[in-house]
């Protein structure tokens, strides 16, 4: 009779942090790279910039606020 762990490698590695796998060797820095929330953040920073530079009222809102 063998002893067979009661949680496997995946269950244990599932429940680890991104800074532990590191850590631990079981990844590295390029498993967690997402081109797309760099895209993200370059939208973000541009929506941020019109939001700063708009200059529309709250009056103007009130008038031509349309209920969906």
């Amino acid at each position: 009779m063998s002893n067979q762990p009661k949680t496997s490698k995946y269950q244990i590695v599932s429940s680890m942090t991104p800074s532990e796998l590191l850590s631990e060797g079981y990844a590295n820095y390029d498993d967690f790279y997402d081109p797309c929330v760099e895209e993200r953040k370059k939208e973000a920073a541009i929506d941020e910039e019109e939001t700063r530079k708009n200059t529309k009222s709250q009056e103007y809102y009130d008038k031509h606020d349309i209920e969906f």
